[in-house]
């Protein structure tokens, strides 16, 4: 049943799930979504983003990560492993993004952030995703799908954010956030999608194991992306024509005017 309300007042309509997913974002900034990893298979993406982390620590070397503040992030994980495309292309996550920012955009980054116990990771400041553009515009340019590969919980910790806060320019004041910051509990297997300059940071895990997030940005393709995906996957991997728009392939920059023309002339088939 609505509720009751008088005035010249004009109500969303909400048809799915979906919508209410993207009435949530465009108010609060976020929205959680649950059952969209089997739990079954969260052990073997748990393994996956550990083992590509420690190949990452050795070839660059665990001083040095920690030297430049990147200790404990798994960068772009599906340039290892190409089943974490999956999960970039999450058909659920997919629609929701496809509503808000509509059926042209492209995979910014993908990362794995792991929170061990105790332990200050370099993502506990707060930030946008889209760290250095603060100003207000009436249409998102971005949003993220962070995925809980293990439980957000009161113990665990969960990312902190800041309800409303893509919506004002400025960092509000220490008393405000201390008021009005929450952090996301919820069972692995789920995802905070928030509006890209929503302010959050990364809750400090005070319990006994490691607490995985798999971050994923999707923005218009007007901004570069964190990752040359095409040019780091090539052009000998098999992907239907939605993956391979998502990775970046239609957005690439052409090098001079015969390259976007044959480009434009691919397009127009």
């Amino acid at each position: 049943m609505k509720d009751k309300f008088y005035g010249s007042l004009k109500q969303t309509a909400v048809h799915d799930d979906i919508d209410l997913h993207v009435e949530e974002i465009s108010i609060k900034g976020y929205s959680v979504v649950t059952g969209l990893i089997d739990a079954e298979s969260l052990d073997s993406w748990r393994e996956r983003i550990d083992d590509i982390y420690l190949r990452q620590e050795a070839d660059f070397g665990k001083d040095e990560l920690a030297r430049i503040q990147e200790t404990d992030a798994c960068r772009a994980p599906l340039l290892y492993d190409l089943d974490f495309v999956k999960l970039a292309a999450h058909p659920k996550v997919l629609s929701i993004v496809d509503r808000i920012l509509g059926d042209w955009y492209i995979l910014n980054l993908q990362n794995a952030v792991i929170n061990r116990p105790e332990t200050e990771h370099h993502q506990s400041s707060w930030h946008r995703d889209l760290p250095h553009q603060n100003f207000v515009i009436s249409q998102p340019l971005a949003i993220n799908a962070l995925y809980a590969i293990d439980d957000f919980s009161e113990l665990s910790g969960g990312t902190c954010i800041l309800p409303l806060s893509h919506k004002t320019e400025v960092l509000p004041s220490d008393e405000y956030i201390e008021r009005n910051q929450l952090s996301v509990v919820m069972p692995a297997g789920s995802a905070v999608v928030f509006d890209s300059m929503l302010l959050h940071r990364a809750g400090v895990n005070k319990g006994n194991s490691i607490r995985r997030a798999l971050n994923h940005l999707y923005t218009r393709p007007i901004l570069k992306q964190q990752y040359d995906f095409p040019r780091a996957l090539g052009d000998q991997i098999n992907l239907d024509s939605r993956t391979e728009q998502l990775l970046g392939y239609t957005s690439q920059v052409p090098v001079d005017d015969k390259a976007w023309r044959h480009a434009r002339a691919r397009r127009m088939g």
